[in-house]
């Protein structure tokens, strides 16, 4: 019996102790622990860049022009019979004619002119 009993006792020191253990033998943390972190970043960038640009403009321009050449005329002056006063009105017996306007002005290709043989001077 005696045998018994110190067998049981052993068995139970051994799971007693195996439930101590963990606890026993673990570390308990620091209180006054010091961390260093050393980190150390190494970036490198590196750009190329090659730019070419070949521009070829071609412009080729073949301009006409006709232009018909008027005559330029000279205020006071007579034209075929008929007397160039510009483009403004004309003063005539007590009256003013607007450029154009009325019986003595007369139409020659595009210009007014003033016909002297509706109204002579």
């Amino acid at each position: 019996m005696l045998k018994k009993v110190s067998l049981a006792l052993a068995v139970i020191a051994a799971l007693g102790l195996a439930a101590a253990a963990p606890s026993a033998f673990a570390k308990e943390p620091d209180k006054n622990v010091h961390v260093n972190k050393n980190v150390k970043v190494q970036k490198n960038v590196t750009v190329n860049k090659n730019v070419h640009v070949n521009k070829n403009v071609h412009v080729n321009k073949n301009v006409h022009v006709n232009k018909t050449v008027k005559t330029k005329f000279v205020v006071g002056h007579k034209y075929n019979g008929h007397v160039w006063y510009g483009h403004k009105r004309h003063f005539w017996h007590g009256r003013w004619y607007d450029y154009g306007v009325g019986e003595c002005w007369i139409d020659l290709d595009g210009e007014w002119f003033w016909n002297e043989l509706v109204c002579p001077l």
